[in-house]
């Protein structure tokens, strides 16, 4: 009596890293991510594929993933920028693990030195803030920008998003319609930002279905456009920061030291979980040059003497 093998799909035909690819984008599309997140995640695949093309996914083991980062990491390449390819890849990785593509693998994020990033000073903003004197129609768009980044502590991408429909002067409140954690939001209007955007509004003819900050030609501003502009408008201002994301760690920060709290600073900032928010706290909730020279036990102590 012969005997019947019965082989594994798997040992077969086994799937091939672009398979693997095109399943990933469907199961991606399919959970109605963001746009910008599938380009995120299919950016990571390409840089690694590139670096490592193999032809089948299951050739992707944990000893290739290490050479992966070794060879990175040699490279020269810095630890913080290599972490955002890990989350990127390990989503991949752990889609195909459970599709049995694949033998699972640990991507790990690698240690990284916690930089402090330098907010924007006093002075800087002071520049930053100055009401244009130009006829030139971006530069009052970029004024009105940084005022509204200020004052929000917003997202670049919920930025670009902004309908003037979305605004209500009458109860002061803004409508956030695209947020990252995709929950529509509605958060104050301060006094000082309105009173911005009235003499912003004042220099161009809109209706109230056109976005904020439109491009010159009327659309949707890209994101890559706007952080140009507002590049480009601080350093005719003087100021060598050019990071839109900055302006999130500056009112952050402005928040905390005038007394605010971390349940409303996690609602303004439309954090999901408290970590980012007492990150921001634990950075710029004690301002350690306030009546420092009155507390320090060695100018007391020198004083009477």
């Amino acid at each position: 009596m012969k005997r019947t093998t019965i082989l594994n799909v798997h040992e077969i035909q086994r799937t091939t890293f672009k398979e693997a690819e095109t399943s990933f984008l469907k199961h991606c599309t399919l959970k109605n991510l963001r746009p910008p997140t599938i380009r995120y995640y299919m950016e990571d695949l390409k840089y690694f594929h590139t670096k490592f093309p193999v032809k089948r996914i299951d050739e992707v083991t944990q000893e290739l993933f290490d050479d992966f980062l070794f060879h990175e990491l040699e490279a020269g390449k810095k630890v913080t920028s290599l972490n955002t390819r890990i989350r990127g890849l390990r989503v991949f990785f752990k889609f195909c693990a459970e599709r049995e593509y694949m033998k699972p693998i640990e991507a790990k994020l690698m240690k990284e030195d916690k930089e402090i990033k330098e907010p924007y000073t006093d002075a800087e903003l002071k520049r930053l803030l100055k009401k244009p004197r130009s006829v030139r129609w971006t530069e009052w768009r970029s004024w009105a920008s940084v005022n509204y980044l200020i004052s929000t502590g917003n997202r670049a991408s919920t930025i670009v998003s902004l309908k003037i429909s979305d605004f209500n002067f009458d109860d002061m409140t803004i409508l956030l319609r695209h947020v990252k954690n995709r929950r529509q939001q509605i958060v104050p209007l301060s006094p000082a930002l309105k009173d911005v955007l009235c003499d912003y509004l004042k220099t161009w003819e809109w209706k109230e279905d056109d976005f904020l900050f439109p491009s010159c030609e009327g659309g949707q501003l890209n994101l890559r456009a706007f952080q140009g502009s507002i590049a480009r408008y601080n350093i005719s201002r003087g100021v060598t920061k050019t990071s839109v994301h900055l302006f999130r760690h500056t009112f952050a920060k402005n928040f905390i030291l005038a007394g605010g709290g971390m349940v409303q600073l996690q609602a303004l900032l439309g954090h999901s979980t408290m970590d980012m928010t007492r990150h921001y706290v634990n950075l710029y909730g004690l301002d350690l040059h306030r009546d420092y020279e009155r507390l320090n036990p060695l100018d007391n102590i020198i004083k009477s003497l």
